[in-house]
């Protein structure tokens, strides 16, 4: 029951986590993006670039529609540049969308302020999992700036672009900057779904090369965010660059929100809160969606100066650069946690502006009610100011939440000391306004603002105001606002994430009443980020209006990772919390690292609402397969050398004859999880004592998700060896056929040729795939090495199935007939039995069934080379550089080696071998799941070991090998009597 309840579960956990590879893929969050369109159809005008001889496959382009292509292939540029950097598997085609709406406005400007948005063809290569190219394409993209600057003629030379990076393309651009030719023209970086400081997965050490580079190129050129904040002088070389970093959120599967973040970046910001977008974009939707592409584009414009002479070009000037980005991509959070700057009244010093009151064109009103809510549908005939008084002593009037829709008032929040008297009514005539309290609330029909107010504080640092004014300017259009006051405490609830295993839900409020707007709920307990909470929000009652749910997301130690989440006219809603980033270790002690993670609230007035929560297990097992899928090569390679350890030391020193047992049969014992879980923690945590011991890559990975790869990686390997054994079955039937068609055929010569073809098969094809990894690509040639591999299996099956056949009708024959095979036919079919030293054709899948499996792994490792070779293979037949070539060379030569000998061989030294295998099984787990390229070296280290162990460790015993003494020996045994030999194989099987 044990046994089969261990098989079980892995394959379980297998399924579990295709589900949440479905979830991933399309059941999180839908797509709200709306599409861009062009007006005309759009054209890209090639531009010769200098140099570009070296890089003939890529190109530099220009985009134009319409009537602005002649101005294009007359090189009349006058607008302020914006280069594209396409990402992996990316075209420069993607980047109309930017580049028509930027058209669309400059037209609509009459072509005074304008942009020209330049595009790089870099052949569509997968350079986010192939490397290789990343060099080339950086050394072309610096020559691309340099041609562009040309374009513009003498003021080429004091011209500064924009360049916008996605994905892979991100970092390229970070790269280019660090070289002296171009990093003169290029005013700011904005990378789009980008992995910046670490890629998505190490597959090739030149990935790692290029990163670390890069780095090591900015550590030394750049300050990070918080030096250049304590000293915002430019100090450094790369300090006057600008750097934007932005991220899709939950919905961008392939580069999640985590790895999205710079310690360089002046602003990091996340699509769902950046205002007028508040939604979370899949990779490639980063490019077309119509909310952030309006948004970028204006952000750039803001940044435009005049140049004279028609020519426009960005403001110089970091600080103004990033004000503007900050006022475009930047939602900020006011909270009673900012610092004192921000909550002290901006004007308490006299310097701004103040607010200007007509009392006889307004109606000024203060209402006794705590919280209400006014509603306009035809509108306002006369401008309405509403006034909140101050009370400092009471906690019930601390707080107050404000929300206004549909104002055309900028500064529609204020302050004053309302000491004049107009009418019957107290009014102030100027008032301070508290613009930098208000933000922008998510609403896809209409003008919302908000604000979140501390009274108490505001009457601190203000003692002479008594009041807090909501100005409404008279209009024709619908009008609502809210005013909320209430003591924090009443409002806010804490809540602590459940334990991994409790997925109950719980209700933390019930018919909240209909004037309640706000709620904070503080989560504690939320570190990992595979962590998640599923927060239902249910309209159970509204008074005539549809249900509008705005939650704003705020981690306290992930800065630029605010989220809000907004849901319009829905009756229930659910909004999944989660850390973007894990809490860092070394500063969870820290005041500013205890405050839990915050959830503001915002509901509509007239509803009432009830809110439940409860871990959410299919979007935990999402984020787990989206963060952790790549770790699960090394776990797979660590349990298949364990497995094929534990089949290697079946037999007993002292015994005479080497036994193989069966890869399924050790793959289900317990006890090779149990070790490889318990023994790499341990010796992690061991190693990291040493400071001149490179770090392992597992004390990062939470042990519950250390665990699951465990059992994915262990079930992955049960399915694996499953299929392959019935595979193996059904193709050596299907051979089998043949072969004997092909034997039987009535020419003795081409039988016999196909005999002989048969035997010097596997050295011969060993050497042509040395030859196809020389001349073509290295993964080619193991992708051609595994399907012979299985040949040569499928044949080895075939003569287990003869020799089965003959040895059950033998014994058949003598329980009938009491017959005894003559030795002239067993010598025949001795000389029929192609085995190895052995006599054991089932050992000699047993023992070729794991390294096959290596085979396949290394072959699907490289994959993403073979694509890479196939599609340049119209500019080069040899893929330069190859990172498979020497792992592939290795292993081919020794299965030349393997293939041709009889192995398993009957020798000592498999204990040494199968110590080294757990070596080897510990290595990749420590060492290999981050750079997952290692697991290269790894497995053809081991291929390597097993091969020189095979060709000169000494033999047990000389066995013997005459016919006659073994035909004696069996003549004198008792019918049924089975060999000490043919008992320690059944034994092993």
């Amino acid at each position: 029951m044990f046994f089969r309840f261990f098989v079980l579960l892995p394959v379980l956990t297998v399924a579990l986590f295709l589900y949440g590879a479905i979830v991933n893929i399309g059941y999180i969050e839908e797509n709200r993006c709306r599409m861009t369109y062009m007006f005309e159809h759009p054209q890209y005008t090639r531009l010769p670039v200098q140099g570009n001889e070296r890089f003939p496959k890529y190109g530099l382009y220009a985009y134009s529609e319409g009537f602005v292509t002649q101005r294009v292939q007359q090189r009349a540029f006058t607008g302020a540049p914006v280069l594209f950097v396409p990402g992996s598997g990316g075209s420069y085609k993607q980047v109309r969308s930017l580049a028509s709406v930027a058209l669309r406005k400059g037209l609509d400007n009459n072509w005074q302020a304008h942009l020209d948005y330049f595009s790089v063809d870099l052949n569509e290569e997968l350079s986010g999992v192939y490397g290789g190219f990343l060099q080339d394409q950086t050394d072309f993209l610096d020559l691309c700036i340099q041609e562009i600057a040309r374009l513009y003629g003498p003021r080429g030379r004091s011209i500064r672009m924009i360049i916008i990076g996605h994905s892979i393309g991100g970092k390229l651009a970070q790269a280019v900057v660090e070289q002296a030719a171009g990093a003169r023209y290029v005013a700011g970086i904005v990378t789009l779904s980008a992995p910046v400081d670490k890629p998505v997965a190490l597959l090739d050490h030149y990935h790692y090369s290029f990163y670390e580079r890069i780095e090591q190129a900015w550590k030394v050129n750049r300050s990070v965010t918080e030096e250049l904040k304590a000293s915002p002088k430019a100090k450094l070389p790369l300090d006057g660059i600008l750097f934007i970093t932005i991220g899709g959120g939950i919905r961008d599967i392939i580069v999640h929100d985590g790895l999205t973040a710079s310690r360089y970046a002046d602003l990091h910001a996340m699509t769902h809160n950046i205002p007028n977008v508040w939604l979370s974009v899949d990779h490639l939707c980063a490019m077309w969606c119509l909310q952030f592409v309006l948004v970028m584009n204006r952000a750039l414009f803001g940044m435009l100066v005049p140049q004279g002479r028609g020519s426009w070009g960005f403001v110089e000037g970091k600080q103004q650069q990033l004000d503007t980005m900050t006022r475009f991509l930047s939602q900020p959070f006011a909270s009673d946690d900012d610092d004192e700057e921000r909550r002290i009244a901006p004007g308490s010093d006299g310097k701004q502006t103040l607010i200007q009151h007509h009392p006889e064109q307004e109606d000024w009103i203060e209402d006794i009610r705590r919280s209400f809510t006014e509603r306009h549908r035809a509108g306002m005939q006369r401008t309405r100011v509403q006034m909140i008084r101050l009370v400092p002593d009471k906690p019930a009037h601390r707080y107050v939440r404000i929300e206004v829709i549909n104002s055309e008032q900028s500064n529609w929040l204020s302050g004053c000391a309302a000491i004049e008297v107009y009418g019957n009514s107290r009014m102030c005539v100027k008032a301070t306004p508290l613009t930098n309290y208000t933000l922008p609330v998510p609403s896809s029909k209409f003008d919302r603002f908000g604000a979140l107010l501390d009274l108490h504080e505001l009457k601190r640092f203000n003692p002479r105001w008594t009041h807090v004014l909501v100005k409404i300017p008279r209009t024709t259009k619908p009008v609502q606002f809210s005013v909320d006051v209430f003591n924090p405490s009443e409002r806010e609830i804490n809540i602590t994430m459940p334990h991994w295993f409790d997925y109950r839900a719980h209700t933390i409020l019930q018919d909240a009443s209909t004037d309640d707007s706000f709620y904070r709920i503080n989560v504690g307990g939320m570190t990992q980020t595979h962590q998640t909470i599923a927060l239902d929000i249910s309209a159970v009652a509204c008074d005539g209006v549809k249900g509008t749910v705005v939650v704003k997301v705020h981690v306290p130690w992930a800065n630029g990772y605010d989220r809000y989440a907004f849901h319009e006219e829905l009756n229930k809603t659910t909004i999944y919390i989660y850390p973007p980033i894990e809490k860092p270790p070394e500063q969870e002690g820290t005041e500013e690292q205890q405050v839990p993670i915050q959830l503001d609230v915002h509901l509509t007035p007239g509803c009432k609402y009830r809110i439940r929560y409860a871990q959410s297990l299919r979007v935990t097992i999402a984020r787990i397969v989206q963060q952790h899928v790549v770790l699960i090569p090394a776990h797979v390679v660590a349990l298949l050398l364990l497995a094929f350890k534990d089949q290697l030391t079946q037999t007993a020193a002292d015994d005479p004859t080497f036994v193989v047992g069966k890869l399924r049969s050790s793959l289900t014992k317990p006890g090779l999880l149990i070790t490889l879980l318990a023994s790499s923690s341990l010796t992690a945590k061991f190693l990291s004592l040493f400071k001149a011991i490179p770090p392992t890559e597992t004390i990062g990975t939470p042990l519950a998700v250390t665990i699951l790869i465990h059992l994915v990686s262990l079930g992955v390997l049960l399915i694996a060896t499953l299929a392959l054994w019935g595979a193996i079955a059904f193709c050596a039937n299907f051979a089998h056929k043949i072969i004997l068609r092909l034997i039987a055929l009535p020419i003795p010569v081409m039988s016999s040729t196909f005999l002989s073809c048969i035997h010097k098969f596997p050295l011969a094809i060993a050497v042509l795939l040395m030859a196809i990894s020389l001349t073509a690509c290295g993964g080619v040639s193991l992708l051609c090495a595994a399907a012979v591999y299985f040949v040569l299996l499928s044949k080895a099956y075939e003569d287990y199935l003869e020799n089965f056949v003959f040895h059950t009708a033998r014994k058949i024959a003598a329980r009938l007939f009491g017959a005894r095979e003559r030795s002239d036919d067993r010598r025949k079919r001795n000389r029929r039995r192609p085995t190895n030293e052995t006599g054991d054709e089932l050992m000699v899948i047993n023992f070729h069934l794991p390294l096959f499996l290596l085979v396949i792994l290394l072959a699907l490792l490289n994959v993403p080379s073979v694509i890479t070779w196939a599609k340049n293979y119209h500019y080069a037949n040899t893929l330069q550089p190859d990172p498979a070539l020497v792992p592939a060379l290795v292993v081919l030569v020794c299965l030349a080696i393997l293939w041709q000998l009889n192995t398993p061989r009957n020798v000592c030294g498999y204990e040494l071998l199968s110590a080294l295998l757990l070596i080897v099984a510990f290595i990749s787990v420590l060492y290999c799941q981050v750079h997952v390229y290692r697991l290269n070296y790894s497995i053809a280290f081991v291929f390597l070991a097993i091969t020189l162990h095979q060709i000169i460790a000494p033999k047990r015993r000389e066995v013997e090998t005459e016919d006659e003494p073994e035909e004696a020996a069996a003549d004198g045994k008792e019918e049924g009597e089975k060999t000490e030999h043919e008992s320690a194989v059944e034994k092993a099987n």
